[in-house]
């Protein structure tokens, strides 16, 4: 269907035209420049990502060789046995965070397991490091979220942009084109009509 169907080709209908593009048009800037902010957090968030997941890598072939270390000294039966002493649970709470419109979850730790003094100090040594890694997990996990949302929101952005860059501004801008020309048309036929009105008086 041609953009100009059913368009009224009147002066009144060209002022709202162009108030409409004017409108459509600080939109689509404020859709371009959201779409860039969300680029950069992409962008430097992928970096964070990447530098947490190597980290984490590290961290655990630290707390594998521990808990190993462990378990050679002092045996399962032992580990076992020495690991009920440890008190409380590891409590989360999950709550809502926004960068430049996305939410996505964040982990609060509210509280930690507690490490008894009675544990061997090589198992003590092993559990601080094991903690330590759930704790990246989560906040590793975190972050992966929060990466994907924006990676979402920015693709929905782009196509916006996209649809109104492309398709909506065109086809307002044809339709002003298209009006401006009838109202030329026009002006010009009832000239012409004046002239030969005027021309036929004076005979």
């Amino acid at each position: 269907m041609s953009a100009t169907s059913g368009i009224r080709p009147t002066k009144g209908y060209l002022m709202e035209t162009k108030r409409r593009i004017q409108t459509v048009e600080r939109g689509t800037e404020f859709l371009k420049l959201k779409r860039d902010q969300l680029a950069k957090e992409l962008t430097e968030s992928l970096d964070v990502l990447k530098g947490r997941r190597g980290l984490l890598l590290g961290n655990l072939e630290e707390a594998y060789s521990a808990l190993t270390a462990a378990y050679l000294s002092l045996g399962p039966t032992e580990v076992q046995s020495q690991t009920r002493s440890i008190k409380n649970a590891l409590d989360l709470e999950v709550l809502p965070r926004s960068v430049m419109g996305v939410v996505y979850p964040t982990v609060r730790i509210k509280s930690v397991p507690e490490i008894s003094a009675e544990l061997d100090i090589t198992l003590a040594n092993a559990a601080e490091k094991v903690y330590e890694i759930i704790e990246e997990i989560i906040k590793l996990a975190e972050f992966e979220e929060r990466v994907e949302r924006i990676a979402d929101e920015l693709g929905t952005t782009s196509r916006k942009v996209n649809a109104l860059e492309n398709m909506v501004l065109p086809d307002m801008r044809y339709i002003i084109k298209f009006i401006e020309d009838k109202l030329d048309e026009e002006a010009m036929e009832e000239l012409v009509r004046m002239k030969l009105i005027g021309g036929a008086k004076k005979s």
